[in-house]
């Protein structure tokens, strides 16, 4: 998760770069939006610095049990396919996208499958 000292996970474009140019002086080559997706000015930047993105929609079963619950419900499909259309209509112009992520700790289920199609 982004989180700033002062400003919480309030992130001006500063400290964005700031933590960029951080990985690549450790040699990470990519990073992974978790939970949900970023500001978009974080994949511009991402873009610029050469820093590869998996980008993560924002879905997530914590506390469910079993954990594959909802992903398995239909009703929770339009839901979920929501985020992950917006997530990729929002964000699909970015070179640094390399992976799309359909959640985080959400289980496996009919949900997740539809959404790969």
């Amino acid at each position: 998760h982004e989180h700033h000292p002062e400003n919480g996970q309030v992130m001006d474009k500063e400290t964005m770069i700031k933590d960029i140019l951080l990985m690549k002086q450790n040699n990470f080559n990519a990073v992974r939006c978790s939970h949900y997706p970023n500001h978009p000015l974080w994949y511009t930047l991402c873009d610029r610095y050469g820093l590869y993105v998996v980008d993560e929609a924002n879905i997530e079963t914590h506390g469910m049990v079993p954990m594959n619950r909802l992903s398995d419900d239909p009703v929770w499909l339009p839901a979920m396919s929501q985020r992950v259309t917006r997530m990729v209509q929002r964000d699909r112009n970015h070179p640094s996208i390399i992976i799309w992520s359909l959640g985080n700790e959400s289980g496996h289920g009919a949900n997740h499958d539809a959404l790969y199609r």
